[in-house]
């Protein structure tokens, strides 16, 4: 879509948050940005008569009655209102800092709402990492190293924020100092899982990048968004790496997604008795995937240019409670999990959740077979 403006008026953004907003009546974004070319704003669709609507031509008559069904409920000034107080940004299709990669997808949101800091700059430099949920050590070695060698590179990082891979990826970005974007399944004033707050509260900071969605504030993460979740991780990218994933996994969703927008995918391969690498593995023998075996094979696939390093920084975490404790009682030599729980006297399930905090935080690792050691540093 051609833009010709650098600011759209709070009357003509309400508008678009309302179409954003309606559901149920059929209209969908493809059929807004067409309405807008036509008429260079949404303000005479929005108010339109049905008469307006039927001169327009692009409404079939289900699609009017049900829009003018639906509309009388929808105040668009009271969601732009309920947007900005939440410190919120919209972009629609329409503005000039929509990410124009992901305009070029076949269904692109029609809105895409953001908390933090959308580095636009970087969008031409955008690839997305994801991954299983349950990753071996050796996925969660891997999520790390890519994450951080993209970063390290200038390459702006994009996940799901799912617990996993995607985890590691936006933390490991963040600690190399680089910039990274997760694309939730919900509103970005949900946090979901629970257990990422902290990763959640760095990333709406705006100093380490955003959280993006295509719904409105207020939306909860249901089962069937996740897929649709997918599509934009992959619109944003110039090219998709897949950790780990299983035979069933999301990430194969994105993946897809990515091969059918015509985007560079690239998969780690894993053992082949591995559960965790039957994903990964197909992708690559049914040629949607090029193997790949460090950050550096995505650079010189792509044939970017590595830009200068960021600087080294040293990341301090500090532990309190019983992660403090659990910590303390680990060393660099594996420990298992059982007799973590028996020193400890910690509930499994609860060991289980903090040892997995400590993880994410970046200073224990896992290994095979619920071993457990510091991290070297």
């Amino acid at each position: 879509m051609e833009n010709t403006l650098d600011q759209l008026s709070d009357e003509e953004l309400s508008c678009w948050l309302a179409f954003s907003y309606l559901s149920g009546a059929g209209i969908g974004t493809r059929r807004i940005a067409a309405l807008y070319e036509k008429l260079n704003s949404l303000i005479p669709v929005w108010e339109g008569t049905r008469k307006v609507l039927e001169s327009l031509s692009l409404f079939t008559p289900d699609m009017i009655d049900k829009f003018l069904q639906k509309r009388d409920a929808i105040d668009p000034e009271k969601l732009l209102k309920e947007v900005r107080d939440m410190g919120i940004e919209a972009y629609p299709l329409c503005h000039p800092d929509y990410p124009y990669r992901l305009k070029q997808i076949h269904d692109p949101p029609c809105v895409l709402y953001v908390k933090g800091k959308l580095p636009t700059d970087t969008f031409d430099h955008a690839i997305g990492v994801v991954g299983t949920r349950r990753p071996t050590s050796y996925g969660s070695r891997i999520a790390k190293e890519v994450a951080a060698g993209l970063a390290s590179n200038g390459v702006l990082v994009v996940s799901g924020m799912a617990i996993g891979i995607d985890s590691y990826v936006h933390r490991a970005t963040i600690d190399a100092g680089g910039q990274t974007v997760a694309v939730v399944a919900s509103g970005v004033d949900q946090c979901y899982p629970s257990s990422n707050k902290p990763l959640y509260e760095m990333l709406v900071s705006g100093q380490h990048g955003a959280v993006v969605s295509e719904y409105f504030p207020g939306v909860k993460p249901e089962s069937w968004r996740f897929p649709a979740r997918n599509r934009i991780i992959s619109g944003l990218s110039q090219a998709v790496v897949v950790i780990e994933a299983g035979e069933k996994s999301g990430a194969l969703i994105t993946a897809r997604m990515a091969f059918e927008q015509s985007r560079d995918v690239f998969s780690f391969p894993g053992r082949i008795d591995s559960p965790a690498s039957v994903g990964t593995n197909s992708l690559i023998s049914k040629n949607m995937a090029k193997l790949t075996v460090s950050y550096e094979d995505v650079l010189k696939e792509l044939n970017w240019v590595s830009t200068p390093k960021l600087s080294d920084k040293v990341q301090v975490v500090e532990l309190f409670g019983r992660e403090k404790d659990i910590y303390e009682l680990l060393s660099n030599e594996p420990m298992h999990f059982d007799v973590l729980c028996e020193r400890t006297g910690i509930a499994p399930g609860e060991l289980s959740a903090s040892l997995t905090m400590l993880e994410l935080a970046g200073v224990v690792n896992r290994q095979p077979g619920d071993w457990y050691a510091r991290e070297h540093q």
